[in-house]
């Protein structure tokens, strides 16, 4: 039971994200407190809600400096981002970060090569697993012969 949670329940998430000026994953933008990977691991970690399948486009456009966070991308109206408040990245000078976004509705764990691809865009590790901690455990009760369990998740 706790495989099936944890593995087979679908979930939608960030899996690539492109900006035009980074060349790959760990360098750094000045202006932009945190690195790209960083930034990387920051949208992978934005929590959405979507019962549409295929790949949907995203996209962060704010001028700083300011604080970046989930509420900042602009989604397509049937994605929801679950917590708006999550940490993208802090902008201390004033520059534009603009950032595309893909968005895919997938199931399980799966991991990006470290390469960019062509277009200059960045893998992020897929973690679609709505759910991302089970425990369970079993109750017996009942009188005499007549036993029964419940199954707490």
């Amino acid at each position: 039971m706790r495989r099936a949670l944890l593995g087979e329940i679908e979930g939608t998430c960030i899996t690539r994200a492109k900006s035009g000026k980074v060349p790959h994953k760990y360098s750094t933008i000045v202006g932009i407190e945190e690195s790209v990977h960083e930034i990387l691991i920051n949208l992978k970690e934005i929590v959405l809600r979507s019962n549409l399948y295929g790949v949907r486009d995203a996209s962060i456009f704010v001028r700083g400096p300011r604080y970046v966070t989930a509420q900042d991308i602009i989604s397509p109206p049937f994605v929801e981002i679950v917590d708006t408040t999550q940490h993208i990245a802090n902008l201390t000078e004033p520059i534009y970060l603009c950032i595309g976004l893909q968005i895919k509705r997938d199931r399980g764990y799966r991991t990006n090569p470290t390469n960019n691809s062509q277009d200059g865009s960045h893998p992020i590790d897929v973690v679609s697993m709505p759910i991302r901690n089970a425990n369970h455990s079993i109750r017996s009760y009942g009188n005499g012969n007549e036993k029964q369990e419940i199954l707490f998740l």
